[in-house]
């Protein structure tokens, strides 16, 4: 159990590293004049993140300080029916990723070459990062 509470530390240093980079980033942002849309959005998915990573570090202190929790939270963690699931998941849902990344592309031949060739590249992309993961998980288990 000692072993799960330095990686409960370690997750978050990590997040408390993230959102100081966001912190900064904002900050720097606004001293630069950059107001543009896409660094608007960027910044706000950033912050997003963020909130989503602060939650995880009050879930992982909470859990650090009881020791009820921190089991829970470490049984949660490796159910292994939850594992199948979520690799379930992930197999059909990479492949419903490339399904839809191929028929938007198609289509969008027709409307705009920019965007085709943009999801021509997501799609191979996806392909690939299948591809490697299949050669290292088969070479693996």
């Amino acid at each position: 159990m000692e072993n799960y509470r330095k990686k409960l530390r370690n997750r978050i240093i990590i997040a408390g590293i993230y959102c100081a980079l966001v912190l900064a980033l904002t900050i720097a942002a606004k001293i630069a004049g950059l107001d543009d849309s896409a660094t608007s959005f960027n910044l706000g998915f950033g912050v997003g993140i963020g909130a989503v990573m602060v939650s995880f570090m009050m879930k992982y202190r909470s859990a650090l300080k009881r020791e009820d929790k921190l089991k829970k939270l470490y049984i949660e963690e490796h159910d292994e029916r939850q594992k199948h699931v979520d690799a379930q998941v992930g197999r059909t849902g990479i492949n419903v990723l490339i399904m839809s990344f191929a028929l938007a592309m198609l289509i969008s031949h027709y409307f705009s070459r920019t965007i085709f060739f943009m999801l021509l590249a997501a799609t191979l992309f996806t392909v690939a990062v299948k591809a490697v993961l299949g050669f290292y998980y088969n070479r693996k288990v």
